[in-house]
């Protein structure tokens, strides 16, 4: 697959290099849109999962007890 930088004269992308590509030739534009909020149900979830991470006791009560569990240090 090749990518290929174009400008959108109004009506139609213009690549900016030379494409050799026959006439009428199918082509997939890919067009960069603005971030969609999450669906109600994605955001349930997520709140969910949220919630159960902040209601649980950490593992460690430190940062150096992680890393010597973690690491198998003494």
């Amino acid at each position: 697959m090749t990518v290929v930088t174009a400008d959108f004269d109004g009506r139609v992308f213009v690549p900016r290099i030379a494409v050799s590509l026959p006439v009428g030739t199918l082509v997939e534009v890919v067009v960069p849109g603005q971030p969609q909020p999450p669906s109600k149900a994605d955001a349930v979830e997520w709140e969910s999962l949220l919630n159960e991470i902040r209601s649980g006791e950490p593992e460690f009560s430190t940062v150096d007890e992680a890393l010597r569990q973690t690491r198998m240090r003494p």
